[in-house]
């Protein structure tokens, strides 16, 4: 009976795995969503406590399971590594017709410490667009994607996009685009790669080659 006892509770216990996953990832999204983040100051630790430090705690000491389970290793490291580069190419050449030949490059915002220098933009890009990458890849590829994969399949991927886009259509419909066919891209890179490191990499040249070209064309404008 004892025997009995334990089995059903650990089979009780992985019916709920995927309930307390969904119920973080709302209340982390929630948070998020009424205090949208930034990548200078205050909302960037914000991230790092909402994005990156909860989920983690929530892997370790209330799910206890590996944090290969949600990406955190090296995984298949072909596909991870093809992957990124095939979507960063691709998406380097969309930007490049987006704000060079397109009359929408006006409606993609930057900040602007990363026109006051070449020194600021480096410290940027380093310090505090890759960490802000990385943090969005902890939650919405690893605790969010993986951590349903097993319950939802491929639909755990459009959830985590869907969720990472949602918080972008107060904004204008080229960010909300950028932001969404980004998201997607990660998911497939993870669902493939089976790690957060690749997408997070590709993500933040992907956002830096973004940054370089508004970059041009605002210091091309000023002469």
């Amino acid at each position: 009976m004892a025997l009995k006892y334990i089995d059903t509770r650990k089979k009780t216990w992985k019916n709920r795995r995927e309930w307390l996953i969904g119920f973080s990832a709302l209340l982390i999204f929630l948070v998020s969503f009424f205090f949208p983040q930034k990548l200078f100051g205050d909302p960037f630790w914000l991230s790092f406590f909402l994005y990156a430090s909860f989920p983690v705690a929530i892997m370790i000491f209330v799910l206890k399971e590996p944090l290969q389970n949600f990406g955190f290793g090296a995984g298949k490291k072909f596909w991870g590594i093809a992957l990124g580069i095939i979507f960063t190419i691709a998406f380097v050449a969309g930007h490049y017709f987006l704000v060079f030949h397109s009359p929408w490059a006006g409606q993609i915002p930057v900040a602007r410490v990363l026109v006051s220098g070449f020194l600021n933009f480096l410290l940027y890009e380093i310090f505090f667009s890759l960490p802000f990458q990385f943090f969005s890849e902890v939650f919405f590829r690893g605790f969010l994607q993986l951590g349903l994969e097993k319950k939802l399949g491929i639909f755990s991927l459009l959830l985590a996009a869907l969720l990472q886009t949602v918080p972008y259509a107060r904004t204008n419909w080229a960010v909300l685009a950028l932001v969404g066919c980004s998201s997607l891209a990660a998911g497939i890179i993870v669902r493939q790669g089976r790690s957060i490191y690749y997408s997070a990499i590709a993500m933040w040249i992907i956002s830096a080659s973004l940054d370089i070209m508004i970059i041009k064309v605002i210091n091309q404008s000023r002469f």
